[in-house]
């Protein structure tokens, strides 16, 4: 639920006749227990984010008059169960934990009007949109989401790129286009392609251009929505070598009074065909009341032929139209060798990747 904090009538000073604004606040708070067996290396404890993100947005919109607004968002992802995880203070191993920090997820201002809405900033892309609208289970567990499913080209498969601008048309009988680009940077003056040390100074460091086009449909029981996402990665010193990768994302659902039923395809290919993936999952949602319990299945298949596997399930209690409880686990028979965790190795050649959290998620 959203919550406005400041709202600003319609004011006139010396005749002048100011637009009314607002700035809100909305976010969701995920924690739980977390047991996780990453192909033969196990490891259990209190963990955050097994259904859905947390973070905090700050949002605000202006009537400007005429049918054109103003609007921004400034969104914190945030680990709810590690101080050390925010502020990237040495852990008791004396590593340093990666921080999250202010303004670490979409950053955007823009415009909206009849012309459909422009943005600019760290602007999400559709892809995240399609494979939302491709499977119930969010970016949590049990979606493969960063394992079996990518949302770009990168090695971390980020939802949005830097210095990014982002069209969406007027909806048109339930239809929407939605345009995106970031220009390639290539490091200015004289240091080597290869030198990736960041600068906030514009042009200063090496980043992969991103095209994206995106066409989505929303209309009575049906949504679904179709991106093509081209990166091109060449005379950039990002470490994925001198690439153009293409990922198609197509996810659609239908629901059916308390059924609902995904569809989620997805190809990620390179131009050097280096990676070159198919990956198709079927899903389903059913709700009886306050309960809702989740199924999804699916397979990614490789240049070589290799297959990983996802099964996943997942039930959420609602306690309230905020609060629920949850419940989530997803195994990934990983042959293809497409979910890696940075930090933990497989052990005597294990394949199979699983995790099973139980938690509260709270959104306000």
């Amino acid at each position: 639920m959203k919550k406005t904090l400041i709202a600003l009538a319609v004011l006139t000073v010396s005749g002048a006749s100011f637009a009314q604004s607002s700035v809100q606040i909305d976010g969701v708070m995920d924690a739980g227990f977390l047991s996780a067996d990453y192909k033969g290396t196990r490891v259990s404890g209190i963990a955050n984010n097994g259904s859905s993100t947390s973070q905090i947005n700050f949002r605000g919109t202006e009537d400007l008059g005429g049918g054109l607004k103003a609007t921004f968002r400034v969104e914190t992802d945030w680990n709810t169960v590690s101080n050390n995880g925010n502020t990237g203070a040495k852990k008791a191993d004396g590593t340093v934990a990666a921080a999250s920090t202010f303004g670490n997820g979409e950053i955007r201002v823009g415009l909206a009007g009849g012309f459909g809405s422009i943005d600019a900033g760290v602007v999400n892309y559709n892809t995240l949109g399609s494979f939302l609208t491709g499977q119930p289970f969010s970016t949590g567990i049990g979606s493969g989401f960063r394992a079996t499913a990518v949302n770009d080209a990168q090695t971390v498969s980020n939802v949005r790129s830097d210095n990014s601008v982002k069209y969406v048309s007027p909806n048109f009988s339930g239809f929407t286009v939605s345009l995106y680009n970031a220009n390639k940077q290539t490091k200015s003056g004289t240091a080597a392609a290869t030198d990736t040390n960041f600068s906030t100074t514009f042009g200063a460091y090496d980043m992969q251009g991103t095209k994206e086009v995106g066409v989505n449909y929303a209309n009575g029981p049906i949504a679904a929505s179709f991106s093509n996402l081209k990166q091109d990665y060449t005379g950039t010193g990002t470490g994925v070598g001198a690439t153009e990768s293409t990922v198609n994302t197509l996810g659609a659902n239908y629901t059916m009074g308390a059924v609902k039923l995904f569809v989620l395809n997805q190809t990620n290919k390179t131009n050097t065909n280096s990676v070159n993936n198919k990956y198709t999952t079927v899903s389903a949602a059913y709700t009886m009341g306050a309960t809702t319990v989740m199924a999804q299945a699916g397979t990614l298949k490789n240049v070589l032929g290799q297959k990983s596997d996802l099964v996943a399930l997942g039930a959420d209690y609602a306690l309230s139209k905020r609060t629920a409880v949850y419940a989530r686990y997803e195994s990934i028979d990983d042959k293809a060798g497409v979910a890696a965790i940075t930090g933990y190795t497989a052990v005597n050649g294990e394949t199979t990747r699983t995790r099973t959290a139980i938690g509260v998620r709270h959104a306000f």
